[in-house]
Protein backbone atom coordinates (compact mmCIF):
# COMPACT_ATOMS: atom_id res chain seq x y z
CA UNK A 1 0.00 0.00 0.00
CA UNK A 2 1.31 3.44 -0.89
CA UNK A 3 0.50 5.01 2.52
CA UNK A 4 2.38 2.39 4.53
CA UNK A 5 5.64 3.51 6.06
CA UNK A 6 8.68 1.40 5.43
CA UNK A 7 10.37 -0.04 8.48
CA UNK A 8 13.76 1.47 9.08
CA UNK A 9 14.83 -1.18 11.57
CA UNK A 10 15.08 -4.86 10.79
CA UNK A 11 13.01 -6.99 13.10
CA UNK A 12 13.90 -10.52 14.02
CA UNK A 13 17.48 -10.07 12.89
CA UNK A 14 19.95 -12.46 14.45
CA UNK A 15 23.14 -11.46 16.21
CA UNK A 16 25.50 -9.20 14.29
CA UNK A 17 28.23 -11.02 12.43
CA UNK A 18 30.46 -7.92 12.30
CA UNK A 19 32.76 -6.07 14.65
CA UNK A 20 34.75 -2.85 14.37
CA UNK A 21 38.54 -2.78 14.35
CA UNK A 22 40.72 0.32 14.36
CA UNK A 23 43.59 0.21 11.90
CA UNK A 24 46.38 2.67 11.26
CA UNK A 25 46.94 3.16 7.55
CA UNK A 26 49.37 5.43 5.75
CA UNK A 27 47.84 8.03 3.41
CA UNK A 28 48.98 5.92 0.43
CA UNK A 29 47.26 2.78 1.77
CA UNK A 30 44.15 4.78 2.66
CA UNK A 31 44.00 5.99 -0.97
CA UNK A 32 44.61 2.46 -2.26
CA UNK A 33 41.76 1.07 -0.13
CA UNK A 34 39.48 3.96 -1.14
CA UNK A 35 40.23 3.46 -4.84
CA UNK A 36 39.49 -0.26 -4.59
CA UNK A 37 36.21 0.46 -2.82
CA UNK A 38 35.30 3.02 -5.50
CA UNK A 39 36.12 0.60 -8.35
CA UNK A 40 33.99 -2.13 -6.78
CA UNK A 41 31.21 0.31 -5.81
CA UNK A 42 31.44 -0.84 -2.17
CA UNK A 43 32.33 0.64 1.17
CA UNK A 44 35.93 0.66 2.35
CA UNK A 45 34.96 -1.86 5.03
CA UNK A 46 33.56 -4.25 2.40
CA UNK A 47 36.72 -3.86 0.32
CA UNK A 48 38.85 -4.52 3.41
CA UNK A 49 36.84 -7.67 4.21
CA UNK A 50 37.53 -8.96 0.69
CA UNK A 51 41.23 -8.13 0.99
CA UNK A 52 41.41 -9.94 4.33
CA UNK A 53 39.79 -13.04 2.83
CA UNK A 54 42.50 -13.13 0.14
CA UNK A 55 45.21 -12.43 2.73
CA UNK A 56 44.04 -15.29 4.98
CA UNK A 57 44.02 -17.70 2.02
CA UNK A 58 47.57 -16.59 1.21
CA UNK A 59 48.69 -17.13 4.83
CA UNK A 60 47.07 -20.57 4.84
CA UNK A 61 48.94 -21.55 1.65
CA UNK A 62 52.29 -19.84 2.24
CA UNK A 63 52.48 -19.80 6.05
CA UNK A 64 52.61 -16.98 8.55
CA UNK A 65 54.23 -13.69 7.60
CA UNK A 66 57.81 -13.73 8.86
CA UNK A 67 58.69 -10.06 8.64
CA UNK A 68 60.40 -8.93 11.88
CA UNK A 69 58.49 -6.80 14.35
CA UNK A 70 58.91 -3.08 13.70
CA UNK A 71 59.69 -1.11 16.83
CA UNK A 72 58.17 2.11 15.51
CA UNK A 73 55.13 2.37 13.25
CA UNK A 74 55.32 4.37 10.02
CA UNK A 75 54.93 8.13 10.44
CA UNK A 76 51.63 9.80 9.57
CA UNK A 77 49.23 6.93 10.17
CA UNK A 78 45.55 7.70 10.04
CA UNK A 79 43.55 5.51 12.43
CA UNK A 80 40.33 4.39 10.78
CA UNK A 81 37.45 2.36 12.19
CA UNK A 82 36.52 -0.43 9.77
CA UNK A 83 33.94 -3.19 10.08
CA UNK A 84 35.07 -6.76 9.55
CA UNK A 85 33.41 -10.12 10.11
CA UNK A 86 33.86 -11.58 13.58
CA UNK A 87 35.74 -14.60 12.20
CA UNK A 88 38.16 -12.21 10.42
CA UNK A 89 38.72 -10.37 13.70
CA UNK A 90 39.40 -13.67 15.47
CA UNK A 91 41.83 -14.75 12.73
CA UNK A 92 43.66 -11.41 12.91
CA UNK A 93 44.00 -11.74 16.69
CA UNK A 94 45.27 -15.31 16.29
CA UNK A 95 47.91 -14.13 13.81
CA UNK A 96 48.86 -11.33 16.21
CA UNK A 97 49.52 -13.84 18.98
CA UNK A 98 51.55 -16.11 16.71
CA UNK A 99 53.65 -13.39 15.08
CA UNK A 100 53.90 -10.77 17.83
CA UNK A 101 52.67 -8.14 15.39
CA UNK A 102 49.78 -5.70 15.79
CA UNK A 103 46.48 -5.87 13.94
CA UNK A 104 47.31 -2.63 12.10
CA UNK A 105 50.59 -4.11 10.84
CA UNK A 106 48.82 -7.19 9.48
CA UNK A 107 46.10 -5.08 7.85
CA UNK A 108 48.70 -2.75 6.30
CA UNK A 109 50.50 -5.80 4.90
CA UNK A 110 47.20 -7.15 3.52
CA UNK A 111 46.25 -3.85 1.86
CA UNK A 112 49.78 -3.37 0.47
CA UNK A 113 49.96 -6.82 -1.03
CA UNK A 114 46.42 -7.68 -1.99
CA UNK A 115 44.58 -4.47 -2.92
CA UNK A 116 44.76 -4.54 -6.69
Amino acid sequence: MPNEKKRLVKTGAGPRNYTTIYVGLTPELTRKLGNLAYKEDKTESAALRRILDVYFRHVKQKGLPCEPLRKTPPVGLKVLPRTVRKEQDARLRELCEKTGRKISELVREAVEGFAV
